[in-house]
C-alpha cells in the first residue's frame, strides 16, 4: 500500500513539538517519516540518533526527521523515494499554515491521506480565536481538522475549559475532540491500530479533576460479507464512536476483493487492497473509543 499521510497543524505554542518528539522517540514498531518546519525545536535525544547529515536526523528505531528548509515538496520527495523504508509519513505544518491547504498540496505524489489532526491549546484557544491578527488562521485550522487534540486540559479553570469546549464545537461541529495533558495520546489512537485481534488498553497520562477520559479501549467488530449499502451506514452510525478504526472488509459484491477500512476522526476510507488469498472472505475490524468514567 502507498505511504500513508498524516498531517498535524495547531496554533503555535499548541504542543505539535511535543507531539512529534514522543513519536520520534517512544517504543511503538513503526517506522515514520517527519518532516517538520522548525528543525532545531525536535529534542531528539543524542543517543537515539544513528546518522545526522544535514536537514535530516535518521533515528536508531528506523524513524527519520527532515527538515522542510527547502521546501515541503522537496521534502516529500526525499522520502517517498524510500518509502519501503517507512511505515507512515507525517508532516508538521508552521503554526499559521492551514493544514487542509498543505494536504492539497501534498496530493500531488498521491499518497493517501490518513487524516489531518489539529492540536488546540485548552487555555489560549479563546484569546488566540478572538485575535484581530491570527484568529481567522485559529478557526481554519479547527475546521479543516479530522480530529481535534485539545491539549493541556490540566492548566485552565473549569469555566475556562467550558469555554474552549464551546469554542471548538461552535466552529467545527461534527469533529470529534481529545482532551489530553502534554500531547500524551496512544500512537493507535493517531496512526492506526495495531495487529491481532485487540489492542492494548492505553490511557491520556495521570487522571486529573476533568471527567472525560479515563483511556481508550479496543473492540473488535467481526462478522461475514456486507453490502456497500449496508457497510456505508453501519460506517456512519456504528463506528461513529470510534475515534479510529482500522480492518478489512467483505462486500458482498465483490467477495474477491479484500477492502481495507480506515476512520481516523470523521474520515474514513474504503479501498481495494488485493486479495482475501486462501482465507474466507470476512469483515474484521478493530475500533478505538474513549471509555468514559463510570
Amino acid at each position: 500500500m502507498t505511504l500513508p499521510l498524516t498531517i498535524i497543524g495547531g496554533y503555535l505554542g499548541a504542543g505539535k513539538t511535543t507531539l512529534l518528539n514522543r513519536i520520534l522517540t517512544e517504543e511503538h514498531g513503526r517506522r515514520f517519516g517527519v518532516i517538520v518546519n522548525d528543525f532545531g525545536a525536535v529534542n531528539v535525544d543524542a543517543s537515539l540518533i544513528a546518522n545526522h547529515e544535514g536537514d535530516t536526523i535518521s533515528l536508531t528505531n528506523g524513524c527519520i526527521c527532515c527538515s522542510a528548509t527547502d521546501g515541503t515538496a522537496e521534502a516529500i520527495a526525499r522520502i517517498v523515494k524510500r518509502s519501503a523504508d517507512f511505515d507512515h509519513l507525517i508532516i508538521e505544518t508552521s503554526g499559521v499554515a492551514e493544514p487542509g491547504k498543505v494536504a492539497r498540496n501534498a496530493a500531488g505524489f498521491r499518497l493517501p491521506l490518513d487524516g489531518v489532526i489539529v492540536l488546540a491549546d485548552a487555555e489560549q484557544l479563546p484569546e488566540q480565536a478572538a485575535n484581530r491578527y491570527a484568529g481567522r488562521s485559529v478557526v481554519a485550522q479547527l475546521r479543516q481538522a479530522d480530529l481535534i487534540v485539545l491539549n493541556k486540559v490540566d492548566l485552565p479553570s473549569p469555566a475556562r475549559l467550558d469555554e474552549t469546549r464551546a469554542l471548538i464545537a461552535r466552529h467545527a461541529p461534527g469533529v470529534q475532540v481529545l482532551e489530553t495533558e502534554q500531547a500524551r495520546l496512544p500512537h493507535a489512537v493517531l496512526f492506526g491500530v495495531g495487529h491481532g485481534t485487540a489492542v492494548a488498553e492505553s490511557t491520556s497520562g495521570p487522571e486529573t479533576t476533568h471527567e472525560h477520559t479515563a483511556g481508550y479501549v479496543a473492540d473488535l467488530v467481526e462478522r461475514g460479507p456486507i453490502c456497500r449499502a449496508t457497510f456505508e451506514e453501519f460506517a456512519q452510525e456504528q463506528m461513529g464512536q470510534a475515534i479510529r478504526a482500522k480492518g478489512y472488509v467483505a462486500l458482498s459484491e465483490a467477495l474477491e476483493v479484500r477492502y481495507l477500512f480506515q476512520k481516523v476522526g470523521r474520515r474514513w476510507t474504503l479501498v481495494p487492497d488485493g486479495s482475501w488469498g486462501d482465507k474466507p472472505p470476512r469483515t474484521r475490524i478493530v475500533k478505538i473509543r474513549i471509555r468514559e468514567h463510570q
